[in-house]
């Protein structure tokens, strides 16, 4: 009897040692450490409750909108819960998760992911990029259960993935270095922005200012042509204008809609749901800005009818892609591409949303220990000097992306040194 008790005990012990050393290597060797993971661990170093406004999503909030900025402007704390290409199908596992920790602020929702297609939906890295670095708990195996997720033990024990993956080169341990830096501070000191240093500027001819016409079904009128001096010019625009909006289905282009593939309703539909039935209404949904030119032009048909579906359920669904006039953007120099802000136009449109959400939804700023002041005080600090080496590479013509690791945070500490 005491021997096979004795057995027992070494055989729990040995199971609890494996679990232990896989769980270490997993978190701290062979993982894919990159921006996703240093972003969304930064979320989990913020005080619970704490935070005004959490915006979900994809790479259009982490490249348009900067916490540090909204701080600084007019007071408000945020974070930016979002991973690179995120795929709708982890929407509402990322609510539950934001909910779980900062459930009293108001939750801004870009909706990239539904107007996606199938194939980039289900894509393992875009899939693995949430959850590999989500916290496995009863939310993230909910998560797992869809039966559209394949290899689901790799999003279990990531290690399995990973296992050929030593963290000896630099992107790894850059990023590994962050993460440890941003637990000894306690939080992440740029909430996880990331932008590229260039001005893009685009060979197709924008339609931004024509959308919401279309959305509502309008067309384009006569009088939104410019007037050139060449009557023959001015009508060679309007038939390259005409040809840029036609599609197949006349009748569908002129209400500005097209319908979304099966598998990205089913997941709005189920997002939606979810806030439904939880009563939430801190929940707003959003559009960020886009350059769309005709090869994009179906992604805003796409998002007109992702808005149409939103506010079948009852929600706010705001489309900051259709006009520019009042977000005050530039799309001659506020862009780095088609999709995403540059830091120009990321201090614009950050100002503008913070103020929006601020007037429409009330936000105000949560009471605040002096120590928490002077932690958004430094970031403020730190994203100024971001804004300045940002300008200085776009005047060198050196397109570079800055994400947050400690690189970066020291070459951020000479320019406040030096200021």
């Amino acid at each position: 009897m005491k021997k096979n008790v004795l057995r027992f005990l070494k055989i729990l012990c040995l199971m609890l040692a494996f679990a232990l050393t896989v769980g270490v290597l997993q978190q701290l060797v062979l993982v894919h450490a990159d921006h996703n993971r240093q972003r969304i661990n930064g979320f989990y170093e913020e005080k619970e409750n704490s935070l005004d406004i959490v915006l979900l999503g994809a790479s259009e909030v982490y490249s348009d909108f900067a916490p540090a900025h909204a701080y600084e402007h007019a007071g408000v704390t945020s974070y930016l819960f979002a991973t690179q290409a995120n795929s709708i199908l982890s929407y509402k596992s990322a609510l539950k998760n934001i909910l779980d920790r900062q459930k009293d602020a108001l939750i801004v929702i870009e909706l990239n992911g539904a107007v996606n297609d199938e194939a980039e939906t289900t894509k393992e890295a875009n899939l693995h990029n949430y959850a590999d670095n989500v916290p496995l708990d009863m939310t993230k195996l909910e998560w797992l259960s869809q039966g559209e997720i394949e290899n689901k033990e790799e999003y279990l024990f990531p290690i399995i993935k990973y296992h050929s993956l030593w963290s000896n080169n630099s992107e790894s341990e850059k990023y590994m270095r962050t993460i440890s830096d941003d637990k000894t501070r306690g939080y992440c000191l740029l909430k996880g922005i990331l932008n590229e240093t260039a001005v893009f500027k685009s060979t197709q001819r924008s339609m931004n200012q024509y959308l919401q016409k279309l959305a509502d079904g309008e067309g384009i009128p006569h009088n939104d042509i410019k007037a050139t001096a060449d009557s023959a010019q001015k009508q060679k625009i309007k038939e390259r204008i005409k040809n840029e909006v036609k599609r197949t289905d006349d009748n569908q282009s002129k209400k500005g809609r097209k319908p979304l593939p099966e598998l990205e309703e089913k997941a709005l539909r189920e997002l939606l749901s979810y806030c439904r039935e939880q009563n939430l209404e801190n929940v707003v949904f959003a559009r960020f800005p886009h350059i769309v030119v005709k090869r994009t032009f179906d992604r805003f048909e796409k998002s007109n009818t992702v808005g149409d579906i939103v506010e079948e359920y009852g929600y706010d669904y705001l489309n900051f892609e259709r006009d520019f006039v009042e977000t005050g953007l530039d799309e001659t120099s506020d862009f780095y591409n088609l999709d995403h802000l540059n830091v120009r136009g990321q201090q614009k449109f950050t100002a503008y949303l913070t103020d929006y959400l601020t007037a429409r939804y009330a936000v105000a700023p949560k009471e605040q220990s002096e120590k928490i002041k002077a932690e958004w005080k430094k970031c403020g600090t730190y994203y100024k000097a971001y804004v300045r080496y940002s300008e200085e590479l776009i005047a060198k013509g050196e397109k570079r992306e800055l994400s947050e690791d400690y690189e970066l945070i020291n070459k951020l500490g000479d320019y406040i040194y030096k200021q």
